[in-house]
């Protein structure tokens, strides 16, 4: 399991009586960006650009409507959000906590508790993708 959280101030939601973060979540995915292609034998010519850049993908197993509303609010513009956050997260490579700058990607979920009125008041399976800046 992947610890996250913002670094401007430590929030994150925190399902009442779980874990928060659902059991397996914090997938990670290192891109190595490199400028290259083939000559004209087949053979790769090419070099790394810039640093490795990180992707994680976080999962919640359910989230109440507040939780999930100021997460997705965190990044909406229209909201006073913002595209990118600092983000406290575990490093593989590094064995230690490191703060990186980063956007969310995809948001996904489903509704779990719908009330009279139609409205969600519990969501279900919550992803968001957080890739490195």
């Amino acid at each position: 399991m992947t610890y996250l959280s913002f670094a401007s101030d430590g929030w994150f939601p925190k399902e009442k009586h779980t874990t928060a973060i659902a059991y397996g979540s914090g997938k990670f995915n290192i891109a190595t960006l490199v400028d290259g292609g083939r000559n004209l034998f087949g053979d790769f010519v090419g070099q790394v650009i810039g640093n490795d850049k990180y992707k994680y993908e976080i999962n919640f197993n359910k989230l109440e409507l507040d939780e999930l509303r100021e997460l997705l609010r965190r990044f909406d513009r229209t909201q006073g959000g913002s595209f990118q956050h600092d983000f406290i997260v575990y490093d593989p490579a590094r064995n230690d906590f490191v703060k990186k700058t980063m956007y969310v990607g995809d948001r996904s979920g489903a509704p779990l508790f719908v009330r009279e009125n139609g409205r969600p008041e519990r969501f279900l399976d919550i992803t968001a993708n957080l890739i490195e800046v």
